[in-house]
């Protein structure tokens, strides 16, 4: 039987081997720096542009226009 290989930490979007060279931690999980990118644009991220709502991730623009803009919405009575 041959040896397996890849049993390393996985990318929390593709959820294949994430290696060192590639790594980048956000919220305690695992991404490659090409998965690390905005759900909704697609824009590439960086541990100073990126912000996580639910395990998703977001650029600024879009986290304030989705997340931020639902929590902010007054309920209706």
């Amino acid at each position: 039987m041959p040896p397996k290989f890849g049993g390393g930490e996985k990318c929390a979007i593709c959820n294949k081997t994430v290696y060192a060279a590639e790594r980048i931690e956000a919220g305690d999980k695992p991404y490659h720096k090409l998965c690390f990118k905005c759900s909704e644009c697609k824009m590439s991220l960086n541990l100073n542009n990126y912000a996580q709502s639910e395990g998703v991730l977001y650029c600024k623009k879009h986290f304030s226009e989705i997340v931020t803009a639902k929590n902010t919405q007054t309920p209706v009575v």
